[in-house]
C-alpha cells in the first residue's frame, strides 16, 4: 500500500511538472529587467525583448532577441532546472544606443563570450489576478525576470512639470506644503525621454528614471543617476533631505499619473515607502483657480525658444534667476520668448495682465 500511494505521488508530481512546462513553452516571454552581480539593469525605455520557445517534450529550442541580435539554443528541462544548450548568436555588430544592455543579456547572463553551455533554475509563478511571471536564475545568482504581457507605453501626461502639494505617513498624518514657513515650491520636471530634474528647499537636482511594471504591483519608476546642487539651504534641510531621498538610485517608485483634458490640471503620485505617499499638481501652490485655467507656458523645459498660451492679454513679461535676479523683461510680450541665450538650469517666467501677476517655473537645458 505504502508503495501505492508512493507511486501516486512521483506520478502527480511528474504531471504536475509537466503541466507547468506545458504553460512556460507555449507563451510568450517579455524581459523586464536582469539583476548582474547585484545590480539591476530594466530593459531600456522603447526596447522590447522576447522570450520564446519551440519544439515538444523533451527536445525544446528557445529564442530571445536583444537591441540588434537574437539569441538561439536547445533548451532541456529537469525537474527545476533547465539547460541551455547548442547556443548560438547572430553574427550583426551592434552598434545602437543599448547595446550595452545586449551584451550583459547575452554574453553575462544566458551564456558568455564563448557561447557555453548554461544551465539555470528556474521559477514560474501565476498570480491571483491571472497575471504570470517566469524567472532564471544561474549558478551565480544572475538572473531575468520575465512577465507575461508588454510593458505598455507611457502616458505621456507624465511628461511635464510637478509640483508638490503634500505628502502622506503610514501612521495617517497629512503634512501640506503650503504650511512651510518660509515657502517653498518643490517641483519635478519628468521629459519624455525618463530624464529629469527638480528642486528642493533650495537645491535642484537631476536624474533619469526607468520605466518598467510587475504583475503585482503595476508600473514604477526606478530613479538612477541622481545628483543635486550643494547650497546649504537657510531653511527646511531635513524637507529637502527627505525629498531628494525619494529619487535616490534604484529605489522603486510605485506611481499613478492622470489628467482632465477639459481643464488640463493633472495629478502625479508616487510611493516608494508603502504609506508614504507624495501628491503633485501639474499647477503650483500659489496659483488661484482663475490663473491655472488661463496661463501655461510650453515646452519646459526647453531649449531655444518657451511659448505662452494665454486665455487673457498679457501686458508684460519678466524671466528672473535663483537668486531673484531679472535676465529678460519685455514690455511688449509675444507669445514666443527667445531663451536660448540663457545658461542651462531653472528660472521663473512672470506675467502680468488685469488678473494680477502669474509666476511659472520653467528648465532650460
Amino acid at each position: 500500500m505504502k508503495k501505492f500511494l508512493l507511486f501516486i505521488c512521483v506520478l502527480f508530481i511528474g504531471n504536475s511538472l509537466f503541466a507547468q512546462i506545458q504553460d512556460i513553452v507555449q507563451q510568450t516571454w517579455y524581459l523586464r529587467n536582469i539583476q548582474i552581480n547585484d545590480t539591476w539593469h530594466y530593459v531600456p525605455d522603447g526596447e522590447a525583448i522576447e522570450l520564446n520557445f519551440g519544439g515538444n517534450n523533451p527536445n525544446y529550442t528557445v529564442s530571445t532577441n536583444g537591441v540588434e541580435n537574437t539569441f538561439t539554443a536547445n533548451a532541456t528541462f529537469n525537474n527545476d532546472q533547465i539547460a541551455f544548450t547548442s547556443i548560438a548568436v547572430s553574427s550583426t555588430v551592434c552598434t545602437a544606443a543599448n547595446c550595452d544592455f545586449e551584451d550583459l543579456y547575452f554574453y553575462e547572463l544566458l551564456s558568455n563570450q564563448n557561447l557555453d553551455d548554461k544551465t539555470f533554475t528556474y521559477y514560474y509563478q501565476v498570480i491571483s489576478n491571472g497575471r504570470k511571471t517566469f524567472r532564471i536564475t544561474d549558478a551565480n545568482g544572475n538572473r531575468a525576470t520575465f512577465t507575461d504581457q508588454p510593458l505598455e507605453e507611457i502616458d505621456e501626461v507624465l511628461f511635464q512639470t510637478w509640483y508638490l502639494h503634500y505628502m502622506e505617513f503610514d501612521l495617517g498624518d497629512t503634512v501640506f506644503i503650503s504650511e512651510y514657513t518660509p515657502s517653498i515650491s518643490p517641483s519635478i520636471t519628468i521629459n519624455p525621454d525618463l530624464s529629469f530634474t527638480g528642486f528642493g528647499s533650495c537645491n535642484e537636482f537631476m536624474g533619469n528614471f526607468n520605466f518598467t511594471e510587475s504583475p503585482s504591483n503595476g508600473t514604477m519608476l526606478i530613479p538612477n543617476n541622481f545628483d543635486a546642487t550643494l547650497t546649504l539651504c537657510d531653511f527646511h534641510i531635513d524637507f529637502e533631505n527627505y525629498y531628494f531621498s525619494q529619487f535616490e538610485n534604484d529605489g522603486i517608485l510605485y506611481f499613478l499619473v492622470a489628467e482632465d483634458p477639459s481643464t488640463e490640471e493633472g495629478y502625479f503620485i508616487f510611493e516608494k515607502a508603502p504609506g508614504f505617499l507624495f501628491h503633485f499638481y501639474n499647477y503650483p501652490l500659489s496659483v488661484p483657480d482663475i490663473e491655472k485655467n488661463s496661463f501655461s507656458i510650453y515646452p519646459n523645459p526647453t531649449q531655444d525658444k518657451l511659448f505662452v498660451k494665454s486665455t487673457i492679454p498679457i501686458s508684460s513679461s519678466s524671466i528672473t534667476d535663483l537668486n531673484g535676479r531679472n535676465i529678460i523683461s519685455n514690455e511688449n510680450p509675444s507669445s514666443e520668448i527667445d531663451v536660448s541665450g540663457l545658461k542651462a538650469g531653472m528660472y521663473f517666467l512672470t506675467l502680468e495682465s488685469s488678473e494680477g501677476n502669474t509666476t511659472r517655473k520653467f528648465i532650460k537645458y
